[in-house]
């Protein structure tokens, strides 16, 4: 199982749009096993796929089904293990076909608890290691379960986003076409390399001061250097007017998306895997539908696969057909990038 989250540091650029019809897309279009995490403390992803009657289950009172805040209790609790659960939404009760661990706004609480794992990390503790690595933990749990888990985070770039981004395996980064975007992507290559540098002297140290049995039984990263790697993005298009041959951004919007490939490669070379050019990792441009959003929302269904029956009627249907044959190429070519059989 391979980890992609999708990160940027700047927010409303359609992450999570993007990521909730991607992996379904892998799901539907691919046949590969999905496993969503929504580690968003607002949860956003969890409410596009989980119809609201179900809600109360996750966030009433006395809950009945787990989220991921309950696989984190016993870090919450002192502790460094997880508690694993069933996994509370399977792929056969949700449009999206994916399984999914929902997200918990109480998420927002772990952040301190990891930053004091994190400061113990950096100092070489044990402990301190294994709570910033519960990433890690979930993926060897479900390693033979699933193709791919896409994890779907917030724009901020603290201990829980820290703890995730130094576990995933791949991230791509959807874009806006505003300079905000390009300032999240220096954002974004100075603190990753501060983090990876850290770890990477906390591992020496690690190995120092304790026998190296005793720590390679649990599951932790010790090759920082060969995750966090930069896969792909996108540019969701805000601003568009028609000309001759189609439309396209306006000339403001049209200069900012000129300097992404060349700010991309500036900033964030070392996270670029060697085989990868800077055409290979633009996926592609994502228009913004603002009229297949809500509908999609309100039928808890991927946009891609809207109907007649859900309310996508005239034009909408159009944008339907639009969307899904944008989607199938970016797929496509993150799957390509992912080196997998099935891009051909």
């Amino acid at each position: 199982m391979k980890v992609i989250t999708l990160f940027n540091n700047k927010g409303g650029v359609g992450k999570t749009t993007l990521a909730v019809n991607m992996a379904s897309f892998f799901s539907s279009h691919y046949e590969k096993k999905i496993l969503f995490l929504d580690a968003d403390p607002q949860a956003n992803s969890t409410q596009m796929i989980v119809p609201e009657d179900r809600w109360e289950e996750f966030y009433g009172q006395g809950p009945k089904n787990s989220s991921l805040i309950d696989y984190l209790a016993p870090i919450q609790e002192g502790d460094s293990h997880l508690n694993f659960k069933n996994i509370p939404i399977t792929h056969n009760e949700n449009r999206f076909g994916v399984d999914l661990i929902p997200g918990h706004p109480s998420l927002s609480i772990v952040e301190d608890i990891l930053s004091d794992g994190w400061n113990k990390c950096v100092g070489g503790d044990l402990g301190g290691f294994r709570k910033t690595n519960w990433l890690k933990a979930l993926k060897d749990h479900y390693y033979k379960d699933y193709d791919y888990m896409f994890v779907d985070v917030g724009p901020s770039l603290g201990a829980l986003n820290r703890s995730i981004l130094l576990n995933t395996d791949y991230i791509v980064t959807p874009m806006g076409s505003d300079i905000f975007s390009l300032i999240g992507v220096s954002n974004i290559s100075s603190w990753i390399n501060n983090w990876q540098i850290d770890y990477a002297n906390a591992t020496a140290l690690l190995l120092r001061k304790h026998k190296e049995e005793s720590v390679r039984k649990y599951p932790l990263n010790f090759e920082v250097e060969l995750t966090t790697r930069l896969i792909g993005f996108s540019v969701q298009q805000y601003v568009t007017k028609s000309f001759a041959k189609g439309r396209r951004p306006v000339a403001s919007y049209d200069r900012i998306v000129r300097q992404m490939p060349e700010t991309i490669m500036t900033q964030l070379n070392f996270l670029i895997p060697p085989q990868l050019s800077i055409d290979d990792l633009n996926l592609g441009d994502v228009p913004y539908l603002y009229s297949l959003v809500p509908v999609a929302q309100s039928c808890k269904a991927p946009m891609y696969s809207l109907t007649y029956a859900d309310g996508a009627k005239g034009n909408l249907l159009n944008s339907v057909k639009r969307y899904s044959e944008m989607l199938e190429k970016i797929c496509e070519k993150l799957l390509r990038n992912l080196g997998d059989e099935y891009a051909d």
